[in-house]
């Protein structure tokens, strides 16, 4: 009987208290990975302030083909387009980060950190990359641009065409999509390059202030 009640009061205890302990390592989890979210979530909106500060300032004339409004309308584009990327940037963190963070609480050694945070930045650094996706975010940016000139000029063209009427508007207008064409390609290989670097940007800062991270994960799994 004693037996027998030592085994039920066992297998109640085992039952009940597995759940415990599953909770307080899912709380854990949780605080370390808003925590590390927190560190890579600072890094990814500096560094995209900075290149969207960078692009808005350094945009080609020719892209806006001397239309001083079509400029501003490009430019009040490209900074609603880059706020939005930079949003998805930093909505996509704290998921990128709870796959890993398991690994990062068996191994909570500084040395083992010290090794593995560099592996998770890198992956990091490849997923935001792909949200970025510099050659099609690039692509798109550019046509817009163009569209916004070729909707400021259309009227200008008008314009032109009732002042200067014996010069042939066909031939006006040709030579005004070859030129858009031209400089189009252009202002297409300085955003994608600078697009680029933003994923290469983010590793180094990520590598950068590893220690820091470190730091924050120590401090909090020691409370």
């Amino acid at each position: 009987m004693f037996i027998s009640t030592l085994l039920l009061v066992y297998c109640f205890t085992f039952i009940y208290a597995a759940p415990i302990f599953s909770e307080q390592n899912n709380d854990i989890g949780s605080v370390l990975t808003d925590t590390l979210s927190d560190f890579y979530e600072n890094i990814i909106d500096q560094v995209m302030l900075d290149a969207s500060e960078d692009i808005l300032r350094y945009i080609p004339e020719s892209m806006s083909q001397g239309n001083i409004e079509a400029r501003h309308d490009i430019i009040r584009s490209m900074d609603r387009n880059l706020n939005f990327m930079r949003a998805s940037l930093l909505a996509s963190v704290n998921p990128l980060v709870s796959t890993d963070i398991q690994q990062l609480m068996i191994k909570n050694d500084v040395d083992t950190l010290q090794n593995e945070l560099p592996k998770l930045n890198a992956k990091i650094s490849h997923q935001l990359g792909l949200i970025i996706n510099a050659e099609q975010t690039s692509a798109i940016l550019i046509r817009q641009a163009s569209s916004i000139v070729h909707k400021n000029t259309k009227s200008s063209s008008t314009v032109t065409v009732e002042w200067k009427l014996r010069q042939p508007f066909q031939v006006n207008i040709i030579h005004q999509e070859q030129e858009q064409a031209f400089d189009a390609s252009n202002e297409l290989q300085w955003l994608f390059t600078r697009l680029s670097q933003v994923q290469s940007d983010l590793l180094t800062e990520f590598n950068d202030h590893v220690q820091n991270a470190i730091e924050l994960l120590m401090e909090t799994l020691a409370l």
